[in-house]
């Protein structure tokens, strides 16, 4: 049993490598697979006719080779199926797409909390799987980003607050609905696979994605693969504590980064400051409705040279320079990208963060903004669904 266990497993790993190296090296000939990955002939011709069986690669044309021969091209076809990925946050943002991810259809509806939401979400992609009818190959997955730690075996959603839903098994119940493979994970690991596969992290294997919004986290691709943890938490950085003061209390709602550095800690900062009588341009909506101040009216203030706002935002970049080195010391990544609902500001964050920790460490990588922004989610959702239903169809995805 065990010799047909390895076989089997050989023949997979053949499989992903010819088809990988189809994909990412394509228009290619099948004596020139077998050449770079060191198979034989009889081995490249058995695992080529079953990817030809699958409409995963097509012949192309014929080319020239320097003996005057026409070998035949294999070509990868990203239209041999399609995939559906759904971005939970203030809406619940849904694509359909091709295996290469390039999007073909994009839906967006509100997102409502408890049973309601789970239907919602249900129909939306009911909706997206509708659509996909009238491109003809099938929908071969789910992958679905939630606002909330998830355990990925499972697709179980362990507590997302804004929606109300603690230890949903939401992988399960939509797959009992819905006859497709689902596959849930934490939305900020999908944002790093995201930036991985089609943005700022495309060319590094070590990166560290930080999404900065009304949560602070922090999705981690290590050695070319997600990094979960031993309880699907890595990345949980909101909780990281500031100092030694920061130790002896129990945080609820918000981490302690999140509570200092997060929107909701931009805002109350803000509000003290005015509370102690600082002027600013902010003291005309605070005294109109303080409840409707928000971070992005302090960044904006602070962007056009507001005083008060300027030194909440140089607070909340020490706050956040604190994590970012830490996260450097521990991990030692090659790359570091700022996303989430505070990107747009991210030239209050980036420059000004790179500048601290450069101070502080000895090797400091690269710290860049975000090129999908709310895109890189819903991308990590379509990578996370093509790998686990082929793990030989994309290259930087593919190792989740």
């Amino acid at each position: 049993m065990k010799h047909t266990g390895d076989a089997t497993l050989l023949r997979k790993v053949n499989e992903s490598a010819v088809l990988r190296m189809i994909h990412e090296q394509g228009p290619i000939s099948r004596s020139e697979v077998a050449r770079r990955l060191h198979l034989s002939p009889a081995t490249i011709t058995r695992i080529v006719n079953v990817l030809l069986e699958h409409q995963l690669v097509v012949e192309g044309s014929p080319s020239l080779s320097p003996q005057g021969r026409r070998p035949v091209l294999l070509e990868f076809n990203p239209r041999a199926s399609l995939i559906i990925g759904i971005y939970i946050h203030r809406n619940m943002i849904g694509a359909l797409s091709d295996l290469n991810g390039e999007i073909l259809e994009r839906r967006v509806v509100p997102s409502v909390g408890g049973k309601a939401g789970v239907e919602r979400l249900t129909e939306l992609i009911r909706d997206l799987h509708q659509l996909s009818t009238s491109y003809g190959p099938p929908v071969r997955g789910v992958g679905i980003g939630a606002p909330s730690i998830t355990v990925f075996e499972k697709g179980e959603v362990v507590w997302a607050p804004t929606l109300g839903w603690r230890n949903l098994p939401l992988k399960a119940r939509l797959e009992e609905v819905l006859d497709l493979p689902v596959f849930v994970e934490n939305e900020v690991n999908l944002i790093a696979l995201g930036e991985s596969w089609r943005g700022a992290g495309r060319d590094v294997n070590n990166l560290v994605c930080i999404s900065l919004g009304e949560g602070i986290g922090a999705g981690l691709v290590l050695d070319g693969q997600l990094y979960r943890g031993a309880h699907c938490a890595a990345g949980e950085v909101g909780y990281m504590i500031a100092n030694e003061r920061s130790l002896g209390r129990k945080y609820d709602r918000y981490g302690c980064l999140e509570g200092l550095a997060g929107s909701a800690g931009i805002v109350r900062r803000a509000l003290t400051r005015l509370g102690a009588g600082e002027e600013s341009v902010l003291r005309r909506q605070e005294s109109t409705d303080s409840s409707s101040l928000t971070a992005e009216a302090v960044l904006s203030a602070a962007r056009e040279g507001d005083q008060l706002a300027r030194s909440v935002v140089s607070e909340t970049v020490d706050f956040l320079s604190v994590a970012v080195a830490n996260l450097i010391c521990v991990l030692d990544p090659d790359r570091i990208v700022i996303s989430g609902d505070l990107a747009d500001f991210g030239d209050l964050f980036v420059e000004p963060i790179r500048a601290r920790v450069t101070e502080v460490l000895p090797l400091v990588p690269e710290i860049v903004l975000s090129e999908l922004k709310m895109d890189a989610a819903v991308l990590g959702a379509l990578a996370i669904a093509l790998h686990e239903t082929d793990s030989g169809l994309v290259a930087r995805p593919s190792q989740v």
